[in-house]
C-alpha cells in the first residue's frame, strides 16, 4: 500500500527546495566572487559617479533567484542554517564596517542594520534612587538651581558654544 491510501496520510504541499544544503553554500560563495569582481571591473573603468557593488541580502535573493521568504525558510530548515548565519554574517560584518569607515552612507547604512539584522537604538534609563532622603527645602533647592541654569543657558550668546 502506498502512503496515499493510508488514512490520515497527508500529501507534502510546497515545491521541493531549489538548492541542496551544498548548492546553496555554493553558490552565495559564487554571489559573494561575483560582487567581488565586479567591483574590481568598476575600480578599472573608473566612470564617474559610478559607485561600487554592496553586498546585501536581497543580492543574494537576486541571485540565487528566490523571494526573502524563501530565504527566511531555508534558515529554518536543518542543514541550511548555519549557512545562512554565515551569509547574514558577512553581509553585516561589511556594512558595519562601511558605517564605520565611512565607505557607506551611513542613514541608509543603519537602516539596514536595524531591519536585517536586529541592531536597535539602546537608551538606558537608571531608575534607582539614592537611599537618602530629600527633605522638601533640599528638593526645592535643587529645582531653583536647575531653574537658574536653565535662565543661564538661554540667555547666553549663540557664539560663545
Amino acid at each position: 500500500m502506498d502512503n496515499s491510501q493510508r488514512i490520515g496520510y497527508i500529501p507534502r504541499v510546497g515545491k521541493p527546495p531549489s538548492y541542496t544544503p551544498q548548492e546553496l553554500e555554493i553558490k552565495i560563495n559564487e554571489y559573494f566572487q561575483w560582487v567581488n569582481d565586479e567591483n574590481i571591473e568598476r575600480k578599472k573603468r573608473r566612470f564617474e559617479g559610478e559607485k561600487f557593488k554592496p553586498l546585501t541580502l536581497s543580492g543574494i535573493c537576486v541571485y540565487l533567484g528566490i523571494s526573502r521568504d524563501t530565504w527566511n525558510e531555508y534558515s529554518k530548515k536543518t542543514g541550511y542554517s548555519d549557512t545562512i548565519k554565515e551569509a547574514k554574517s558577512i553581509v553585516e560584518n561589511y556594512a558595519e564596517e562601511g558605517l564605520l569607515n565611512g565607505a557607506l552612507n551611513p542613514i541608509g547604512t543603519i537602516f539596514n542594520l536595524k531591519n536585517n539584522f536586529g541592531w536597535v537604538d539602546r537608551l538606558e534609563v537608571n531608575t534607582k534612587t539614592d537611599d537618602e532622603k530629600l527633605s522638601t527645602e533640599d528638593i526645592q533647592a535643587k529645582l531653583a538651581d536647575i531653574k537658574k541654569h536653565n535662565k543661564t543657558v538661554e540667555s547666553a550668546d549663540i557664539d560663545e558654544f
